[in-house]
């Protein structure tokens, strides 16, 4: 099985020390990149076996979209995945089987390898928040107000102000007259 087939570092070929690595096989909640790994008695899933068996070229569970940077399922043993239908348009892209004695692997050329040990899993895509994108007019409300809150918010520590430097002028005025004023007996 060819894993980390593309890892190169600033131009070097490295796929030698590919065959050197030790690619750890983890049971639980695990991310590759944009693409997640979870337990089916964690995900809110049906969690149905899937029946198709991975082939030994592998499944691209999530194709890269500009650069072909494809997330590629590998198995050694009994790995059988089934891909949600409408999956390109949907959170969850499918269903994983890990047999015993048998190992998964997802494959990427930037985020590494990643092992996956027996059991039942749901693979999700990871869901990118992009910022909300305001039309002119919209813009141009959320900027008066803004600039309006400013304003109300400088005018009320300037009045704060004045009335911190009352205060001080009062109490400076009644100990200059409480120094001033006294009392003489008779």
């Amino acid at each position: 099985m060819k894993l980390l087939s593309s890892v190169q570092s600033e131009g070097a070929d490295l796929a030698h020390l590919a065959a050197e690595l030790d690619i750890p096989t983890i049971a639980g909640l695990q991310h590759q990149g944009d693409l997640s790994v979870i337990p089916a008695a964690m995900a809110v899933e049906d969690g149905r076996p899937p029946m198709a068996p991975v082939p030994a070229a592998g499944v691209a569970v999530v194709r890269g979209e500009a650069g072909g940077h494809t997330h590629l399922l590998l198995g050694s043993g009994d790995v059988r995945y089934d891909a949600r239908d409408g999956a390109a348009d949907h959170i969850t892209l499918g269903t994983l089987e890990v047999g015993d004695g048998a190992t998964a692997w997802l494959d990427h050329p930037e985020h590494g390898n990643t092992g996956i040990a027996p059991g039942l899993y749901v693979l999700r895509r990871k869901r990118e928040l992009a910022p909300r994108v305001l039309d002119p007019e919209t813009r141009r409300k959320r900027d008066q107000a803004r600039k309006r809150a400013r304003k109300q918010a400088a005018q009320a520590r300037a009045a704060q102000a004045v009335r911190a430097q009352a205060a001080r002028d009062q109490a400076e005025r009644d100990q200059a007259w409480s120094a001033t004023v006294r009392f003489v007996a008779d």
